[in-house]
């Protein structure tokens, strides 16, 4: 009984520092690395299961199988599941860190959500991204003339040639915090393509456009006043939309 209890014990002790570790490591990825409603849109939910799997499930349950009191080299067989549960941990940090969203641009009528491969494919240097000021990722816009002909041209001309606007660095720039509604030029002709049920369920101050990323794409609101990305609505429920609420960005 003693044994058995010993054993639960350890299990107890090992899911307590575990937990601790997956808090800490959830402030990191919500408040730093995806911020707001990106957490669940955009790929921390889904990087965030694999730590938790390990750090939760089998971390404290090889230690409730291998521990028994007094058995010999047990201090060898927990350190050996603590470096492993520690390697596996640090292996998926790296990756939710390594996937995270560097810049939020909004392109024409579109928000990219873009990490450090997309930069990558179009051989795009993001050293230039450390001097924007601002919390990660960059909110952004790709500025395009004021004669809306022209910046038609450019954008066709941009997919054309195989360099999208959404990637065009040296068109970025700080998201303004005075005016912002300016830069949404398009945002009439997103409105135009939703349905009514879901111009109904828009909160107030939403500046609409569309949403895309490595990971989903639809529609999101981005919030005038509080200068943040508001709600997510699936494209493929346009008429029928539950919106994703989340944090500031």
């Amino acid at each position: 009984m003693d044994r058995a209890m010993s054993r639960w014990q350890a299990f107890g002790i090992h899911l307590a520092i575990s937990t601790l570790l997956l808090l800490a490591m959830l402030a990191i990825i919500l408040l730093l690395w995806y911020p707001g409603l990106l957490f669940s849109v955009d790929g921390g939910w889904m990087g965030l299961r694999i730590v938790i799997g390990v750090d939760l499930v089998l971390g404290p349950l090889l230690t409730l199988v291998v521990f028994k009191a007094g058995k010999p080299g047990l201090k060898f067989d927990l350190s050996c599941i603590a470096a492993f549960q520690l390697i596996c941990m640090t292996a998926g940090m790296w990756i939710v860190y390594d996937e995270r969203p560097l810049a939020l641009v909004l392109a024409y009528d579109t928000f990219y959500s873009l990490t450090r491969d997309e930069f990558a494919n179009y051989e795009k240097d993001i050293g230039f991204l450390d001097d924007i000021e601002g919390p990660w990722p960059k909110l952004l816009y790709t500025e395009l003339p004021e004669n809306d002909i022209q910046a038609d041209i450019i954008a066709i001309r941009g997919e054309f040639i195989g360099d999208p606007l959404f990637i065009q660095t040296d068109r970025y720039r700080s998201l303004p915090s005075a005016d912002v509604g300016s830069v949404f030029r398009w945002e009439g002709d997103v409105r135009a393509l939703v349905s009514e049920e879901l111009l109904a369920s828009l909160p107030e101050n939403c500046l609409l456009s569309r949403f895309i990323s490595s990971i989903t794409s639809g529609y999101v609101c981005f919030d005038a006043e509080k200068m943040e990305l508001e709600s997510f609505y699936q494209e493929n429920l346009a008429l029928q939309v539950e919106p994703v609420s989340g944090l500031d960005v």
